[in-house]
């Protein structure tokens, strides 16, 4: 059962996803929301329940007006990760 509240577009780029240990993954977007994105990991992992930074490339900040997001993974399947945007995560 679909979740979401607004629809979701298509997308095909990378970014970096940052957590708070430091830890750096490469990840790929597949889809975006007003709310969230759908990201490919290739195999890594980040738990459900992190949160982490997302480090946009340039030519991509205008979707959201910023080089960075703040996330929260709200799940986490072989190498499929589903991010809820916020800027109020600690």
């Amino acid at each position: 059962m679909e979740h979401r509240l607004f629809p979701r577009r298509a997308e095909n780029f990378d970014v970096i996803l940052q957590t708070r240990t430091g830890c750096s993954v490469d990840a790929r977007v597949l889809d975006v929301s007003s709310e969230g994105l759908r990201l490919s990991t290739n195999g890594s992992t980040v738990p459900s329940g992190v949160v982490v930074d997302v480090i946009l490339p340039e030519n991509k900040r205008n979707l959201f007006g910023s080089r960075y997001l703040r996330g929260y993974v709200a799940y986490a399947n072989r190498g499929t990760i589903g991010l809820w945007l916020g800027d109020t995560f600690n």
